[in-house]
């Protein structure tokens, strides 16, 4: 019996991509699903929207005696109160990782992990066992317009489809029949200790395969080929993509969604997908919430969000744009997402602008940074380090969301392309202009 099988389930952090998903599923299986979070938000209006009751603020009195499981966010201290309440009354309680590997134990379950391209190529991924009728439970780190712009799907099918996030090792909850894998390359280092330990977790996922399951990677990856090397499940490499003769023709600009289009075929076909029904499903997606998202035009200027914070991610989006807009003077809005990464991989964003004209730094994401991290790094470095190292694309400080806006409104025609970038709250500016 899984845990899950419990009638009244009491989130706390159900404002989460991830959570807010599981939350929904949960309830569409018939679950009473309450929750809470610290702030409102689009997704929390949504859950209110759908029926879910969300408390905002965290208090003791919004966990009683009824609720039979709490889930929670890992963003979650220990010392929060609604834990506290829920250990006094004997509430069994998991982390969303947890609960999510309880679900995955119903399914044939098809993780999607990496450091850069998860939520694509999970959505294309879902998108192609929809279109073919096998009709997925999905769990996905953004929004699809296919979904009724939402994050989750129900299927009545035995797949689920999951966004399998590496921070903090969460995704050794999860064992998969088949594991996607789309590149290896350092993040999240306020938890990890360096390259070495953000493979050593790939490695450790990989043992987490069922037995005769099946794990995919790009074979020009050599982070990706060395972390599973020693693998007992079947490893299928991706460089053999245009052997089985399928067409990779997103609609999505850049050679990197072509990639991610590409892991997403080859799961199709593992599931004996037509290849004419593979080739429709890809040619017709649009993209998802926040990844080049066109959010409107302001007279000529374009403007364009990407959830992009790592300079790997920031280099190949840019790129991409450039080479869709060779002649544009594009203006990129970047914000970014924890003081403790911009540290890390301050050389990394300092290399990542070279294909726009202009940038602008309005602040950076405070998010479980230690107060150290915060002494050390300001917009300032950013800048000075994006000057240091492009010819091209000159960078300045923005001086928060509200200035920034009030440059863009005041100088918008400038600009051909202005792109917003950033995991933070940076997509918020578009209301400001």
């Amino acid at each position: 019996m899984s845990l899950l099988d419990k009638k009244y389930i009491h989130f706390v952090g159900i404002g989460g991509i991830g959570t807010s998903g599981l939350a929904q599923i949960l309830r569409h299986q018939g679950r009473i699903i309450s929750g809470s979070d610290m702030s409102s938000s689009e997704i929390t209006k949504s859950l209110k929207h759908s029926g879910i009751k969300v408390e905002i603020g965290h208090k003791s009195s919004n966990v009683s005696k009824k609720h039979e499981l709490l889930i929670y966010s890992p963003a979650i201290p220990k010392s929060n109160p609604e834990l506290k309440r829920a250990e006094e009354l004997k509430i069994k309680m998991l982390s969303y990782p947890e609960a999510l590997g309880e679900l995955s134990k119903e399914y044939f379950t098809i993780a999607i992990s990496g450091a850069h391209g998860k939520s694509t190529t999970t959505a294309i991924t879902a998108l192609l066992l929809k279109n073919a009728g096998l009709d997925p439970t999905v769990i996905i780190g953004t929004k699809i317009k296919e979904f009724g712009n939402q994050n989750f799907r129900v299927g009545k099918s035995k797949y689920l489809v999951v966004e399998a996030c590496e921070y903090k090792r969460s995704f050794l909850n999860i064992n998969p029949d088949i594991l996607v894998i789309t590149n290896i390359e350092a993040d999240h280092l306020d938890y990890y200790k360096g390259l070495n330990d953000y493979k050593k977790a790939f490695t450790e996922m990989s043992k987490k395969v069922k037995k005769g399951g099946i794990i995919i990677i790009n074979g020009n990856d050599k982070n990706s080929v060395d972390a599973i090397k020693n693998t007992k499940s079947k490893v299928i490499k991706l460089s053999g993509i245009k052997k089985m003769g399928i067409k990779i023709e997103p609609k999505v600009v850049g050679a990197f969604n072509k990639l991610n289009a590409s892991m997403a075929a080859i799961v199709g076909d593992l599931l004996k997908i037509p290849k004419e029904k593979i080739e429709k499903s890809i040619s017709a997606f649009k993209g998802s919430w926040r990844r080049l998202e066109e959010k409107k035009r302001i007279g000529k200027t374009k403007i364009i969000d990407d959830y992009a914070h790592h300079p790997t991610e920031i280099t190949m989006t840019l790129e991409a744009i450039r080479e869709e807009n060779p002649h544009a003077k594009i203006l990129c809005v970047f914000q970014p997402h924890q003081y403790n990464r911009t540290i890390e991989l301050l050389k990394g964003f300092g290399n990542s602008f070279h294909n726009v004209d202009e940038v602008i730094i309005p602040n950076i994401y405070k998010v479980r940074d230690k107060a150290e991290d915060i002494t050390k790094i300001c917009v300032k470095t950013l800048v000075d380090e994006i000057n240091k190292n492009s010819k091209r694309s000159k960078a300045k400080d923005g001086h928060g969301l509200e200035n920034t806006a009030k440059f863009i409104s005041k100088n918008h025609s400038r600009y051909g392309i202005i792109i917003t970038m950033g995991a933070g709250d940076i997509y918020d500016i578009h209301k400001l202009f």
